[in-house]
């Protein structure tokens, strides 16, 4: 069976309409900011019947003045990336009606309506032909189900992966490039380790809880028992309140993710505070999340590294360089302006053999930008050929953001990692970390 998108091009059309003002209404793209400005923008030139070129975008949208709008700008492009993205969130929650969806077609700037129809091809075991952007309905109830297993995850309830293998096309490719082919021929269980932050209570009179506490020296129960016997009273005044969070970040990451799994594999998600150590050695694990979540992971991560972190999580220094990068996410993203986060990716063997890789950052962009860097092939094979075809290495990049939208990723910095050095180094080279 293959599929051909059709697109109404009538901009009176009725399911154009209804699509977007189902898609507006469902405050996917937020309730201000440039993403929502550019659909409502796009929506009035598709109903006026016309496509506007990045300049006018630029001039109209992102107030750039007429010399920068004619430069080779890529805010538009990176915008107009993103909101394809949030059409793909949208109809991965909430369906298609009557088998209709909002695109935005390549190399034309305008939003229509696609729709879907089958035409009969003969059966093969060759493979399965390329879906288009519209998403038919047995890939939409597959994702559906990924949807449910995030809800799960935050709920701390972590059960079996749900198919993340619905993206076909990037998966070959990636399969061909240095940092993930290992990981995506290999035939031990895939963990997905997505980090997560322990919340404790802090309570009034032994009863009214006062407030949440999120302590980076106490990541579970057992480490506030311990931290509750330190501190005069700490029985009385905190308790565990059986409450764990996740980044948003991670709902993005793991969508990127989603082409290397593949369906006959055995996967798995666990949440970093439930990571044990004997799946360091018998599962592949791809991490997801903060660097400050990293959890059990951290120091095989950082024992062998040439980052090591400064005086906080959103700090990482190159030792080789000296160079000191400090995230501007938290002072810069309530704003307009666009500020520079840092993201974090390494690839190395397990202790037997297995591989780890890491997708990770100081801040929610750098997750989002590394994600999508490193699980775009033509991106992919630039950092390959950077790294120069290295299996086992670590990177640094620097993540334009707005916010937090990422709007560009680049690759700033690369080492080499001696894996054996990894697991067989001595205390003395396990990393110090930040108590914030």
């Amino acid at each position: 069976m293959s599929v051909t998108p059709t697109s109404s091009a009538d901009p009176a059309a009725p399911d154009l309409a209804a699509e977007i003002a189902r898609v507006r209404a469902s405050g996917v793209l937020g309730t201000s900011g440039r993403l929502l400005e550019l659909f409502d923008f796009l929506v009035a030139c598709s109903l006026e019947g016309r496509s506007p070129k990045e300049a006018e975008i630029a001039l109209a949208v992102f107030g750039k003045a007429d010399a920068e709008a004619l430069r080779d700008d890529p805010v538009a492009r990176v915008y107009i990336h993103r909101l394809r993205k949030r059409f793909d969130e949208f109809y991965l929650r909430n369906g298609m009606q009557a088998g209709a969806r909002l695109d935005i077609p390549k190399g034309d700037y305008r939003i229509v309506c696609v729709g879907l129809t089958a035409e009969a091809a003969p059966a093969s075991d060759a493979g399965v032909a390329e879906a288009p952007a519209a998403v038919s309905p047995p890939r939409r109830s597959r994702w559906g189900l990924i949807a449910a297993a995030l809800l799960v995850l935050v709920a701390g309830n972590v059960g079996a992966w749900a198919l993340l293998s619905g993206r076909e096309g990037p998966a070959a490719a990636m399969e061909t490039t240095s940092p993930w082919r290992a990981l995506a021929e290999g035939k031990r269980p895939l963990t997905v380790v997505v980090g997560d932050y322990y919340m404790f209570g802090e309570y009034e009179d032994q009863v009214t809880l006062k407030r949440l506490i999120r302590d980076f020296a106490i990541n579970s129960k057992e480490d506030l028992v311990q931290s509750q016997g330190r501190v005069p009273g700490g029985f009385d005044r905190f308790s565990d309140v059986a409450l764990q969070y996740l980044p948003a970040s991670a709902a993005y990451a793991l969508a990127d993710i989603a082409p290397l799994l593949s369906g006959d594999r055995d996967v798995r998600v666990v949440l970093a505070s439930n990571l044990e150590p004997g799946q360091l050695k018998t599962d592949d694990i791809i991490y997801v999340g903060l660097l400050s979540g990293l959890g059990a992971l951290r120091d095989p991560v950082f024992s062998r590294s040439l980052f090591q972190f400064g005086a906080s999580y959103d700090q990482l220094i190159d030792n080789k360089t000296g160079k000191s990068y400090v995230s501007e996410a938290f002072l810069a993203a309530p704003g307009d302006q666009m500020y520079r986060d840092y993201g974090f990716f390494a690839t190395f063997e397990g202790p037997a053999g297995n591989r780890i890789a890491i997708l990770s950052g100081t801040r929610d962009t750098a997750v989002m930008g590394v994600a999508e860097a490193m699980t775009q092939p033509e991106r992919v094979r630039r950092v390959e050929a950077a790294t120069q075809g290295e299996r086992d290495f670590e990177a640094l990049f620097e993540v334009k953001g707005q916010k937090h939208v990422n709007l560009e990723a680049q690759m700033i910095a690369s080492y080499p990692l001696n894996s054996a050095a990894i697991w067989s180094g001595g205390r003395a080279n396990v990393a110090a970390y930040p108590a914030q």
